[in-house]
């Protein structure tokens, strides 16, 4: 019997290859689907049902024999064990290696579709900020699962104890208590509600995925199919023509749709979310169909994100995101916390900064100028220019009104930034304030700042403005039209705060 302590190289659990079965099924599905549509309508000869059919059988015995043989070596050639505090991967024909510290796991991050809750498996990757190799997913049951969390803490704990300072031999060392544990159960209505107050108009990147999607399958399927689908709309050309009436509900429904895409896609996402924070780590879990987690260090933190708009402003609510220092492999989406419709925002800070951050002194601050207008506005006003002209060439004059409100729209949002816009350096943090519609403020530790710099527009000569950038391992941020005096003092208050922390590591 296999050692549940990861002693020796081992295979996954059973059950591990019934999920990369299905997964190969399921990645696979589309290639086959247009393979079979090509071998039944790439040809001018009729096929009687039965040539159909044994067609079809014979696609889907090769669909089905690729899938078995895909899976089984995914799960065949890939071990993993523990030795000396490191988790070791092997995998591949060629028995590639990699080795993770378990000290070093700053990030655990979990998958469970239906398949995996079906077989009671979770598909763990592991994130390290110096990761480079290739990202590998194990699929365990619970029992290794809850054992290889608790080896990780062993090593966590180890490490803690070995910075800790040196004491006398007569002294017993006791176990420092994990304490502050906090859990949170955010509720679906909020989240809905907070889905409601985003910017709707992301729900246009799911519909134009679909409609790309349906679109590549037509291309890649037949030339006959497009051919159809052309024919057909040339067909009803004549009644195409839209009135002024028509095309405003129709832009309306359109909203709505993708307000709803949108939401369904959040509420997907995040549903039943459960986060649990203590003294060094935090957790969380969500999902409805496919339950995503994470665990990741205190530290991995680099920013954290609070937005309120209008909407959650007056339903009193926000937005949180907790993002982390990335690496090479990791995808940005599935690493950052992202919290809608609940105001916990004080809890998070509370966590992150210390509980008296909200009483730490200001010691430097710049403000953003009216340049901020002009950087805002510099897309939208040519634009406008350009098609207020075209409407004017062929006398549409009533259309108008249309550019002058979304000119109005953007000097509002203008002048709305450039009231927001600024940076300010606290005792034990930096809060970059910035936003247009929204009120966003970014928190970030002095510990976490790893590039700072100054930019000279060629505006500066005239005005004296700067631009100044601050960038962890995960955020950046440029903060435009600054003061080219208070820029140089923030600037040279970060690069000296800098140095004097790499004296303290040495």
């Amino acid at each position: 019997m296999e050692k549940s302590d990861f002693s020796v190289p081992r295979r996954m659990s059973k059950s591990a290859f019934v999920i990369l079965l299905v997964k190969g099924l399921v990645g696979y599905a589309g290639p086959f689907i247009i393979w079979a549509l090509l071998k039944l309508f790439n040809t001018d000869r009729q096929r009687s049902f039965m040539e159909v059919m044994r067609i079809l059988l014979f696609l889907f015995i090769c669909y089905l024999v690729f899938s078995v043989v895909t899976a089984f070596i995914s799960y065949y050639y890939k071990k993993y064990y523990i030795k000396n505090g490191n988790l070791i991967l092997i995998y591949g024909f060629l028995k590639k290696e990699t080795t993770i510290p378990l000290q070093k796991v700053q990030s655990l991050r979990t998958r469970r579709g239906f398949m995996y809750r079906l077989l009671d498996m979770k598909g763990v990757s592991f994130d390290t900020l110096a990761s480079k190799e290739e990202e590998v997913e194990l699929i365990l049951d619970y029992k290794d699962w809850d054992a290889l969390i608790e080896r990780i803490e062993q090593q966590e704990q180890a490490l803690e104890e070995d910075r800790q300072p040196v004491e006398e031999d007569n002294i017993i060392r006791e176990a420092k208590p994990v304490t502050n544990k906090y859990t949170l159960k955010l509720s679906n209505l909020n989240l809905i509600k907070g889905a409601f107050c985003q910017n709707h108009f992301r729900g246009m990147i799911v519909l134009l995925g679909i409609l790309f999607t349906f679109y590549d399958k037509i291309l890649s399927a037949s030339d006959r199919i497009l051919n159809l689908f052309i024919d057909y709309v040339n067909e009803h050309a004549d009644y195409t023509s839209l009135s002024v009436t028509v095309f405003v509900i129709f832009l309306l429904l359109l909203y709505v749709i993708v307000m709803v895409l949108w939401i369904v896609k959040v509420f997907m996402r995040y549903y039943n979310m459960e986060v649990q924070t203590d003294d060094t780590h935090l957790f969380f879990e969500s999902g409805l169909i496919t339950r995503f987690s994470s665990r990741f260090s205190y530290n991995k933190v680099c920013t954290v994100y609070v937005k309120q708009n209008i909407l959650e402003k007056y339903l009193g609510c926000c937005t949180i995101m907790l993002k982390q220092a990335f690496n090479a492999t990791e995808e940005k989406d599935e690493s950052d916390v992202k919290i809608y419709g609940s105001n916990f925002s004080g809890h998070f800070l509370n966590w992150w900064l210390g509980k008296d951050y909200a009483t730490s002194q200001t010691i430097l601050s710049a403000k953003s100028g009216k340049g901020v207008i002009g950087y805002t506005m510099r897309f939208d006003l040519p634009v406008c220019l350009i098609v207020s002209a075209v409407l004017c060439y062929y006398h549409l004059y009533p259309w108008l009104a249309i550019p002058i409100v979304y000119m109005l729209i953007s000097l509002l949002k203008g002048i709305l930034a450039a009231r927001r816009s600024c940076i300010t350096l606290k005792e034990d943090y930096i809060e970059i304030h910035n936003g247009k519609l929204a009120d966003i403020r970014n928190y970030i530790k002095y510990t976490n700042v790893e590039v700072v710099s100054l930019r000279r527009t060629p505006f500066t000569p005239f005005f004296h403005r700067v631009i100044l950038m601050v960038s962890t391992n995960g955020t950046s941020f440029k903060v435009r039209s600054l003061k080219e005096k208070e820029a140089n003092d923030v600037y040279e208050f970060l690069i000296d705060n800098s140095r004097s922390q790499e004296v303290t590591e040495m």
